[in-house]
């Protein structure tokens, strides 16, 4: 296992990974553009600074643009590939309390579709597809949650009673990112306990 510190919303860090990937494995087959915000919370579309707005979208957006700008070509000189994108439930509902966070994962849900069709319309051999979080006992997650009474009330939205982890996210890309999920492509994989049912 390796890791190397990288700023997704910098795309001299994008050509630096993706680069270094290459030379050294000679291939890349998957990518998982995982990297994300949220907060400070509440933040209305009102109250939230222009800095703020763009923080958000550099990272929760601007990093799965480079991502998929720098990893489609890596992909394809290595005979196809899937990407996954991590977006949130937040991107089929309104977030007035999480304006930009809302914002942008509705544009990773877009984008993840653009490249899809794009990627098969070329014959790439690459699929791209989008997970879609609910509320998941993350550091970020617990932020946007600060109390018990927050905890209480958010719970009782979830039908299937509990909070999700990191774990049922992760078996979720996994499955997209393998063999197994070579017919799937420009869709969206909801992992909320069942909230986007309701």
């Amino acid at each position: 296992m390796r890791f190397e510190e990288h700023d997704t919303a910098r795309e001299e860090d994008w050509k630096r990974i993706i680069d270094a990937v290459m030379a050294r494995e000679g291939r890349l087959n998957g990518l998982v553009n995982n990297a994300g915000i949220a907060g400070p919370f509440p933040s209305t579309f009102e109250t939230e600074t222009v800095e703020q707005w763009q923080r958000m979208l550099s990272i929760n957006v601007q990093g799965v643009f480079l991502g998929c700008k720098y990893g489609v070509p890596a992909m394809k000189q290595s005979g196809g590939g899937s990407i996954v994108n991590t977006s949130s439930l937040a991107a089929f509902l309104g977030t007035p309390a999480l304006s930009a966070y809302g914002a942008s994962k509705g544009a990773v849900r877009q984008f993840t579709k653009t490249v899809a069709m794009d990627c098969a319309r070329k014959g790439y051999r690459i699929r791209c597809n989008s997970v879609h979080p609910g509320i998941i006992m993350t550091p970020m997650g617990q932020g946007i949650l600060p109390n018990d009474k927050a905890r209480e009330r958010a719970l009782r939205t979830i039908p299937i009673g509990e909070f999700g982890t990191p774990e049922d996210i992760a078996y979720g890309i996994l499955y997209l990112i393998s063999d197994e999920s070579r017919f799937v492509t420009g869709t969206e994989l909801v992992i909320d306990g069942g909230m986007n049912a309701i």
